[in-house]
C-alpha cells in the first residue's frame, strides 16, 4: 500500500512540473521582449531549457549536456554546471567572471558567499584580476544598416539593425523577404524586387 501511495505521488509531481512547463511555454510565445534578454524555463536549477529574446520574440534554447538553467541578482539567466564544484572561499567584494556560458554574469562574495548577478543588458563581464572583475559595454550585436531576413517560418519579416540592435520590420502584406550577400534585404513582388535601405 505505501510504495502504491508513493508511485502516486511521484506520479503527480511528474504532472504538476509538466502543467507549469507548458503554461510557462505557453506564455513565453505570444509575450514581446527586450532583444537580448533571457529567462529560465523552470524554476532555478531544474531544467536546462531558457528563453532568449531574438527580434523581440522568446525563442526556446539548451544549456547543453552538463549544464542548468539559474536565475542571476538583477535578474537574466546564464547556463552553469549541473554539479558545480563548491566555489572556493570568498573576501566579501571580491567578483569573478563565470568560467563558461554567457559572459553577462558574474559571481560576487557578499558575507562570505559567491552570489551570481548579471551585467544587464548591453553589458558583459570582464576579468580585470583573478579576483576583480567589472561590467564593460558588450559589443553591438550587429552592424548598423545590417539586414537580414526572419526565416521560412516568417517569409515576410526582416531584422533591420540600429544602435547596434536588431528590430523587427515587414515586408508589404503578401511579399516575401530575400536575403541579398552584403547584408541588406528585399522585399520580392510579384517576381521584382524592392529594396529596403
Amino acid at each position: 500500500m505505501y510504495a502504491v501511495h508513493r508511485e502516486m505521488l511521484r506520479l503527480l509531481s511528474i504532472l504538476l512540473l509538466a502543467t507549469l512547463l507548458a503554461a510557462t511555454a505557453h506564455a513565453q510565445q505570444g509575450a514581446r521582449c527586450s532583444e537580448g534578454r533571457r529567462q529560465c524555463q523552470g524554476p532555478d536549477r531544474t531544467s536546462p531549457y531558457y528563453y532568449r529574446c531574438n527580434g523581440g520574440v522568446w525563442t526556446l534554447y539548451t544549456c547543453g549536456n552538463g549544464y542548468t538553467c539559474t536565475t542571476g541578482g538583477g535578474g537574466g539567466a546564464a547556463c552553469v554546471p549541473s554539479n558545480p564544484a563548491p566555489p572556493p572561499i570568498c573576501v566579501d567584494g571580491q567578483r569573478r567572471c563565470i568560467a563558461s556560458g554567457d559572459q553577462s554574469f558574474y559571481y560576487r562574495c557578499n558575507a562570505g558567499a559567491w552570489t551570481l548577478y548579471t551585467c544587464g543588458s548591453g553589458f558583459r563581464c570582464t576579468q580585470l584580476a583573478p579576483l576583480q572583475a567589472t561590467c564593460t559595454p558588450a559589443p553591438p550585436m550587429c552592424m548598423n544598416g545590417a539586414q537580414r531576413c526572419a526565416g521560412p517560418q516568417s517569409p515576410g519579416v526582416y531584422f533591420a539593425c540600429a544602435n547596434g540592435a536588431w528590430s523587427q520590420r515587414s515586408c508589404n502584406p503578401g511579399d516575401r523577404c530575400i536575403d541579398i550577400p552584403g547584408g541588406t534585404v528585399n522585399c520580392q513582388v510579384a517576381g521584382a524586387r524592392i529594396g529596403h535601405h
